[in-house]
């Protein structure tokens, strides 16, 4: 009894130290920041979103900042720089998040416990202006869980207003002579419909991927388009692509990417997803398409799974 009543008074003085474990709210500094960055040369607006923290989980600020599309490569990293000393420093432990947009560019920039310098990060940023004029261009500037020094990684995100595969490729080969020299990067070129395209995160495509790609769209269906990782691919059929004609592509191209055992390879047409092969898993569709994919290239799969019933 008396240790069932000494539990119980554990219990209950713990209570309120669990209730009481929120860190504290930065709305008003998060505000002030807000503030200042409506104020600064080239702003247009400053919008804010704050999540107040709860306990065991962070406070939360979202700045949203529209600038002059004329707004200077100097203009845009003091937006950035200023943000940024706010995450690192009184935001520290919150997740911070602020989306720059000039024009139909975008400059996006993630915190949460960085360990990023100032200096480095506003370097970035003046980096990321450089890129903007080579099409539709978001750069995501990340901060966070980035373990090598200096601790900053920048996404490029280009979207090719040109169609197809050459115009994809021609831009990435404009903006490698153009950036190869930008470090802690990666690339994205994409197609403006999303159907073409090649990432990588450390730099731009190898050679050795640029070949793959290559190899892979060799033969490809009517209207059929790819978008390569560095280690996955995906494989976009029109809708009007018959199952004979896209099992066959699918054949040629596990065979390229080291068969369904090896393979992290998605078949898409249109909105559905026919098949997806990862590491032997399997997924098949049960419509005609994904049933001939499964009774041609499922012999390898080490699991198969269908669509749950509806």
């Amino acid at each position: 009894m008396k240790t069932t009543l000494a539990l119980a008074s554990i219990f209950a003085l713990s209570v309120p130290v669990l209730a009481g474990c929120a860190d504290p709210s930065r709305a008003v500094e998060a505000g002030d920041l807000r503030d200042e960055l409506a104020s600064m040369p080239g702003v247009v607006s400053a919008q804010l979103d704050y999540t107040e923290p709860l306990t065991l989980d962070s406070g939360k600020l979202e700045l949203r900042v529209e600038m002059d599309p004329g707004a200077s490569a100097d203009q845009v990293s003091e937006v950035v720089a200023t943000t940024y000393t706010a995450f690192e420093g009184v935001h520290h432990d919150e997740e911070g998040d602020l989306h720059v947009t000039i024009g139909d560019d975008a400059v996006h920039l993630r915190s949460f416990q960085p360990d990023a310098e100032t200096a480095d990060v506003a370097a970035a940023a003046e980096r990321a202006v450089a890129v903007l004029p080579s099409g539709t261009v978001s750069a995501g500037i990340d901060t966070q869980d980035v373990s090598a020094a200096p601790h900053v990684h920048t996404q490029y995100d280009v979207v090719v207003a040109e169609p197809g595969a050459e115009g994809l490729l021609s831009t990435l080969a404009s903006l490698e002579a153009a950036h190869s020299g930008i470090p802690h990067a990666g690339w994205t070129v994409r197609s403006s419909d999303d159907s073409w395209g090649i990432t990588a995160a450390d730099g731009f495509p190898d050679h050795g991927q640029l070949d793959r790609f290559d190899q892979l769209r060799e033969g490809l269906p009517a209207n059929a388009a790819i978008w390569l990782g560095e280690d996955d691919l995906t494989l976009r059929l029109s809708p009007d692509t018959s199952p004979t004609d896209a099992s066959a592509v699918v054949g040629r191209q596990l065979a390229l990417v080291g068969g369904a055992r090896n393979a992290f390879y998605e078949v898409q047409q249109g909105e559905d997803s026919l098949a997806m092969f990862l590491d032997g898993e399997c997924f098949f569709d049960d419509g005609t398409a994904g049933a001939l994919l499964e009774k041609d290239h499922g012999g390898e799969c080490t699991d198969v799974k269908h669509p749950e019933p509806a």
